[in-house]
């Protein structure tokens, strides 16, 4: 037993919640028995399964009671209620959620106590870990990135799963919101990177299996997941003052290979009514504003407020014609500054420029990318779908592959590359000034493919994925 290793330190809680894992469940609980760090608790989290995990968890819970407790879930309540009731009763210092399709390394809660130990601001600690197939074959390692050294927007948070989180830290951010049923993680890292500090370790510490079950596949939910913690959380910002948001829509009438684009349909609502809703909709817009060179297309937007099809808006012509090419988007953005300002008699806080072609764009987008905008006070944010297949670039000898990985269907941090969609940029109204229109600190929301696509011409096309 590791108890001939390690018989003192602070208590450390481990949780597992399994649902219908009761296949990899033993492996779980048997990597924690064999730490070398040994002063550790356990609650197993039956979340209602209906194969063999209660079975497997009862034995054993049987074989260690002292460390061992079960619950089990008549209903499955979900990863963050299943956290919050681990933070009730945890009797450790630090608290770790292990699913039960992973794996920890012998030494995973040694060197996790130890850095903790070592520096009483430190409030989490993570580490790299082993990608492995259904079989438990190793597949690669995730490296990610030093968070002191090389990743300071706070956009890559740690793996929900395998962090050490002093138990108090968490306590006080008042846990999990239980209403959001995926990316605890995430919240985690929003809620307690601004009070504590965070450590990351090069070592891999866990083994982290991917199958066709896994819950991190179902890209979708992580991401309205996300949009709802990064809104909340975001929220917990507001103070008497609220910044104000100024939403430009930028709207030019014809291309050479797509005439009327503003008033192109989908789904009986136009390009250029669906772009309004998407702005008008979102909680933290104080102001929207259609821009075009063509009177025409300002008439059109005035039509459909009349028609209460949308909102009340203004409306701007834009001083400078676009010919063959676009107009840049900087002369747009000021433009439409300039007229809020007369309006408003201030500057906007931040700009959020909405291309009509992004259709499937909608308000809940908007608000996330603001809300991405403050939490991680970076200059601007911009909207992306990330690219799932493999992109090459042209080296020495033909083309490099940027992003090996796909090849083996993993996702390495360090490979990830995203792919603009046009649907979204905001910015904060000082870095129009810059020599660069996004600045020199950029932010992302990421959207779906169905999300990102555009309609560019006659037909659905660019974006289609």
């Amino acid at each position: 037993m590791a108890d001939s290793f390690v018989d003192s330190g602070p208590l450390v809680t481990v949780y597992v919640p399994s649902r219908n894992y009761g296949r990899f469940l033993r492996q779980a609980v048997e990597s924690v028995q064999r730490q070398l760090y040994a002063n550790w608790e356990m609650i197993i989290f039956d979340e209602a399964s209906d194969d063999d995990t209660r079975e497997i968890a009862e034995a054993l819970q049987r074989a260690d009671p002292r460390r061992i407790r079960l619950v089990h879930n008549e209903q499955p309540r979900g990863l963050q209620w299943i956290a919050n009731r681990a933070l009730e009763t945890a009797n450790g210092k630090y608290l770790v959620r292990l699913d039960a399709d992973d794996w920890l390394d012998a030494s995973a809660l040694l060197v996790m106590v130890a850095k903790l130990e070592s520096d009483d601001d430190l409030g989490l600690v993570y580490g790299n870990y082993y990608y492995t197939d259904a079989d438990g074959q190793i597949l690669g390692v995730e490296r990610g990135y030093d968070i002191n050294a090389e990743e300071r927007s706070g956009q890559v948070p740690p793996h929900g799963a395998c962090t050490m989180v002093r138990t108090r830290a968490l306590k006080a951010v008042g846990g999990y919101s239980e209403d959001i049923d995926a990316q605890d993680g995430w919240e985690l890292w929003f809620k307690l990177r601004h009070r504590v500090k965070a450590a990351n370790l090069e070592t891999p510490i866990f083994y982290y299996r991917q199958h066709f079950t896994s819950l991190s596949r179902d890209s979708q939910r992580l991401l309205t997941a996300r949009s709802k913690i990064l809104s909340r959380l975001c929220d917990t910002l507001e103070g008497s003052y609220k910044p104000t948001c100024l939403a430009v829509i930028g709207a030019r009438e014809s291309y050479p290979d797509f005439p009327g684009v503003p008033y192109h349909e989908v789904d009986g609502q136009s390009l250029l009514e669906r772009a309004i809703l998407s702005a008008t909709g979102a909680t933290r817009i104080t102001d929207t504003v259609v821009t075009s060179d063509s009177e025409r297309v300002l008439a059109f937007a005035e039509q459909l407020e009349r028609d209460g099809r949308v909102p009340p808006h203004r409306r701007q012509l834009r001083q400078t014609a676009a010919v063959e090419s676009a107009v840049p988007l900087r002369e747009i953005l000021s433009e439409a500054a300039a007229g809020y300002r007369g309006v408003h008699d201030s500057a906007p806080d931040c700009l959020v420029f909405l291309s009509i072609h992004a259709f499937n764009r909608r308000a809940e987008h908007v608000d996330k990318a603001l809300s991405v905008l403050r939490l991680t006070e970076c200059d601007s944010v911009v909207s992306v779908h990330q690219e799932r297949e493999p992109v090459f670039t042209h080296g020495q000898q033909g083309l490099r592959l940027l992003n090996p990985g796909r090849l083996e269907e993993l996702s390495y941090v360090r490979e990830r590359l995203y792919r603009f969609n046009g649907a979204i940029i905001g910015l904060w109204h000082e870095v129009i000034g810059m020599s660069s229109l996004l600045g020199e600190n950029i932010a992302y929301i990421e959207m779906s493919g169905k999300d990102s696509i555009q309609l560019k011409a006659d037909a659905v096309s660019a974006f289609s994925l």
